[in-house]
């Protein structure tokens, strides 16, 4: 897959993205592209900055943020594109945290910054009734990628020791798939578990690791994933009265 070799670093990027400015993209823009190539157009992809919530609680550094085209936009310092982003966890769809090299420690700084995402307001009577919306509180999607990475053992133990060590950290706000390009990928499983095409019974919130050489199966799962909830968001009322309720006149 041409997509999987760009982001490896392994192919010449002016052969799948039109007109790029430099050949040697970091791997934010080359990722950041790769989403905006993909996702419906209901998207937003946006570079590195903080997410909040309507109570004020404010996340670390994120790579990317991807929202919904119906939530309100905080750009006043990102005009040009260059400064930092900050969005509203309320129609925030998908996150990314994005590494050169997966190495334990890298690793840990990921989890760190998604785990400090605010939590999100209660779904409540916001949403189309004739939608069903499971899981809301596990939103954003939340990725952590990487061209290469630290070897599929070593990764998987320091996810275990880092949780073992930090219990408060709830499931929804642990990383839905960490992709090491041309390596690997690792899936949190849903609250309903997982059943693979062999019939194995993976058991719910649990990390399940899997080989993927060609990346088909970590860059399409990323893009399914974000698309369910670009689809989803629509249905929902996002509003952000609550930031006036705040103020003091």
């Amino acid at each position: 897959m041409n997509v999987g070799s760009v982001l490896r670093g392994e192919a010449d990027a002016a052969s799948i993205f039109p007109n790029p400015t430099d050949i040697g993209m970091s791997r934010e823009k080359i990722y950041a592209d790769f989403l905006r190539l993909h996702l419906p157009s209901n998207c937003n992809v946006l570079f590195g900055g903080f997410i909040f919530n309507l109570e004020g609680f404010e996340s670390k550094q994120i790579d990317l943020i991807i929202n919904s085209n119906s939530c309100i936009k905080f750009d006043l310092n990102n005009r040009d594109g260059k400064g930092k982003t900050f969005a509203c966890i309320e129609g925030t769809i998908a996150v990314a945290s994005l590494k050169s090299n997966l190495t334990s420690s890298e690793l840990e700084d990921a989890l760190n910054n998604l785990a400090s995402i605010p939590p999100q307001e209660p779904l409540g009577n916001r949403a189309n009734p004739l939608i069903r919306i499971p899981n809301y509180e596990r939103w954003p999607f939340k990725i952590i990628y990487a061209p290469k990475g630290a070897k599929i053992k070593t990764i998987l133990d320091s996810i275990n020791n880092f949780y073992e060590s930090n219990p408060s950290i709830p499931v929804t706000r642990r990383p839905d798939i960490i992709h090491v390009a041309g390596n690997y990928n690792i899936i949190l499983t849903s609250e309903q578990g997982v059943k693979t095409r062999d019939g194995t019974e993976i058991p719910a919130n649990t990390f399940h690791y899997q080989p993927d050489p060609t990346d088909v199966f970590g860059l399409t799962y990323a893009i399914l994933e974000i698309q369910k909830r670009a689809i989803t968001a629509q249905s929902i009322l996002f509003t952000y009265n609550k930031i006036l309720d705040n103020m003091s006149f």
